[in-house]
């Protein structure tokens, strides 16, 4: 089955979100050890962070790498969620990161690869393996004037993380067939039943953007694929384009028909898995690797499915992906030839399954993988060729994906209008 078009070799273009976990921050500078003069250090640092805090893919992963490569050591530095991409941006300013790193690919987020390299802060990965590996469909989002300074973690779709079991025992049902109508009515059975249909993070952008991406996937991206270029020759604008319109009166129309929880523009980042826990919420939306995380996190008492969202004024539904999160190397490395060795690794059989299988993701570059359970409700939208690359890491600037994400809370408690947040996103663009 192929997944995606324009794929070198049929590999796989999805990326995963990561971002958990708390660890001392010192001691992130240049790894030493002893060696001959001459020789590179055989040890180096990875700073790095997860969905789950009980989550042991990378250290795992690490360790695979370690047992191939005899005399070699990664100490592993795990970061929090709220604060990783900050402390990576600051450690990276002031010379001290680790030789190896989390950060997000393309432009249009904080921590970002294209600043770090246009500021000489990363090391550039020519071996030829790494451009070979490379999904032509997302290259750019890991290349810099065309060199390579980054690889794919691994890759997910996004959507609603939906608890389908506890859903049907509601009586609620939604599908890759439902029509944002649909979604309406079941949000309002929801509310009827004492739940809401989804948990949204208010004060967190990063979340009110990812589900307004979701909407804009069906009724943007998956009509014109090549909108982020169109935006950047000026051919187009947010406040323009009529499916942003749509993306984004949708998100109003969802709180309107009590598709959040109460107080959902003040709650933060623990009430999504929280209230999905608890039973107040039957899911919210975020890359499809939280499936394996709740399902790990319970047990196995809740076991959720992705599903797509269809966007207002549209017939076709499409499914988002993300390719935002990377893995980098630290130009002031005093070990570049262990640190390519390392994150060439990601890239090979071994270490790209160690990870899918630890987040319940898509290796990229295993065309063949079989798709997990959790993705059924999306399987047909593959072999439909109905998957769209997000936009968001394509933007010229982090700013711009802050502004729709804040402009999304400050719509739903009625601040600003549709048109106010589009021509917000217009300025933070820039041109």
């Amino acid at each position: 089955m192929s997944y995606f078009s324009n794929s070198r070799r049929g590999w796989l273009t999805i990326a995963a979100t990561a971002a958990v976990g708390s660890l001392a921050l010192s001691g992130c500078s240049g790894a030493t050890s002893t060696t001959s003069p001459g020789e590179e250090p055989q040890t180096i640092k990875f700073s790095f962070s997860t969905t789950n805090p009980t989550d042991t893919f990378l250290q795992d992963t690490a360790a695979a790498f370690e047992k191939a490569n005899p005399g070699t050591k990664i100490e592993l530095i795990k970061l929090p969620a709220d604060t990783e991409p900050q402390t990576v941006t600051t450690q990276l300013q002031g010379g001290n990161a680790a030789d190896v790193m989390n950060i997000r690919s393309g432009q249009g987020q904080n921590a970002a690869m294209t600043g770090f390299a246009k500021a000489g802060l990363l090391l550039e990965l020519n071996d030829k393996e790494f451009s070979e590996r490379l999904p032509e469909s997302i290259e750019k989002l890991f290349k810099y004037e065309d060199k390579v300074y980054a690889v794919p973690l691994s890759s997910m779709p996004t959507g609603l993380i939906f608890n389908e079991a506890k859903a049907k025992e509601l009586g609620i049902t939604l599908n890759a067939e439902s029509s944002f109508d649909d979604v309406l009515d079941q949000c309002k059975v929801a509310r009827d039943k004492g739940v809401s249909l989804a948990a949204i993070a208010g004060t967190v952008p990063p979340n009110t953007g990812i589900m307004a991406m979701t909407l804009a996937v069906s009724s943007v991206y998956g009509p014109n694929p090549e909108w982020n270029a169109d935006r950047a020759a000026g051919k187009t604008t947010f406040a323009d384009e009529k499916g942003w319109q749509q993306a984004l009166d949708g998100a109003k129309q969802m709180f309107d028909a009590g598709c959040f929880q109460d107080g959902a523009a003040g709650a933060g980042f623990d009430t999504l898995i929280g209230s999905m826990g608890q039973g107040n919420a039957l899911g919210f939306f975020a890359p499809a690797g939280a499936t394996k995380s709740i399902a790990d996190s319970s047990k196995g008492a809740v076991n959720p499915v992705i599903i797509s969202m269809p966007a207002p004024g549209v017939s076709e539904t499409y499914l988002g992906t993300t390719a935002e999160l990377a893995l980098a190397g630290n130009a002031k490395t005093k070990s570049p030839k262990l640190v390519k060795k390392f994150l060439k690794f990601f890239t090979e059989k071994e270490g790209a399954e160690m990870i899918a299988k630890g987040q319940g993701t898509l290796p990229v570059n295993l065309g063949d993988y079989p798709l997990p359970a959790s993705y059924e409700p999306i399987s047909e939208l593959y072999k439909a060729d109905k998957v769209r690359t997000l936009g968001q890491t394509d933007w010229p600037s982090a700013k711009v994906y802050d502004t729709l994400g804040k402009g999304v809370t400050a719509m739903i408690t009625g601040q600003k209008s549709t048109e106010d947040v589009l021509k917000e996103m217009d300025s933070a663009w820039g041109k």
